[in-house]
Parts: structure tokens; C-alpha cells; sequence
């Protein structure tokens, strides 16, 4: 096996708990910021502060596809590959669906949550099979033939 295929190994598998870490940190913020309503005291500032963790790892969790995507080129693997992208591709959705979620809450706003368990989706599936080995038996990508 590959360096680049045990590092990707670990890497979604870190990246998928960041990602049930990221739910919990929705709900808790979710659930301060109900508790702050009821003492009047919400405003921008604590509402960024119920918030805050899932903001910051939202962000970590970005930059981590963009690393995975970085060691699914170094696996060779036609599926990794396509994984890595399609993560990349659905977490900058989800960004796109975080800063215009408040302008059609109930169109874009409902879509960040259901985009959320997408990503959670393939990252596990993609987890699921690389750690049983479904995903060493396919085909590298060919090398591209020297110049």
C-alpha cells in the first residue's frame, strides 16, 4: 500500500468525524442561541458566538477536501480521486449556501443542513470503503508518458 493511500485512509476518516463534530456544533449553537431568545439578549454578537465553533471547523473542514484531494492525486485511484473532487466540489456548495442562507431562508437556508448530510454521506461511504479494502482493487489512473 501506498504512502499517499494510508494517509488518505486516515485523512477522510478524520475528516467524517470532523463532520458529525461540525452537526453537533450546529445543534449546540442552534440550541444557545434559543436559550439566549428567551433572555432577550440576542443580537449579531451572540449569535456569532453560538456559532463560532461551527464556523471555524466549517472552514477546517474545507481546507481538509482540499487536502484530501491533494493525496488522492498521489494515490493514482480513479475513485479516490473522483471522491476528493466531489467533496470539494459539495463543500464549496455548502459555503455558497451558508453566506445565502439568510437571504432565502427557506430555499437555500434548508438546503445547507440536507447539503451537510451529503457530505457526511460520501465521506463515510468513501471512509467505509477504504478501510475495508473495497477501493484498493480498482484501477490506478495511468501515468501520464513523459515528454
Amino acid at each position: 500500500m501506498s504512502v499517499f493511500r494510508t494517509l488518505y485512509k486516515y485523512w477522510v476518516a478524520i475528516l467524517t468525524a470532523a463532520v458529525v463534530l461540525q452537526i453537533f456544533f450546529a445543534g449546540a449553537g442552534a440550541f444557545d442561541t434559543a436559550d439566549k431568545v428567551d433572555g432577550g439578549t440576542v443580537n449579531e454578537d451572540s449569535f456569532e458566538d453560538s456559532f463560532g465553533p461551527h464556523i471555524g471547523l466549517g472552514y477546517l473542514i474545507f481546507l481538509g477536501t482540499l487536502v484530501l484531494l491533494l493525496l488522492s492525486f498521489g494515490t493514482r485511484s480513479r475513485q479516490r480521486i473522483l471522491r476528493a473532487v466531489a467533496s470539494v466540489v459539495l463543500l464549496i456548495i455548502q459555503i455558497l449556501l451558508a453566506w445565502t442562507g439568510a437571504a432565502v431562508p427557506f430555499l437555500l437556508g434548508g438546503l445547507h443542513p440536507i447539503n451537510a448530510l451529503i457530505i457526511l454521506g460520501l465521506l463515510g461511504s468513501t471512509t467505509y470503503l477504504v478501510w475495508k479494502g473495497r477501493m484498493d482493487s480498482a484501477e490506478p489512473v495511468a501515468a501520464a508518458p513523459p515528454a
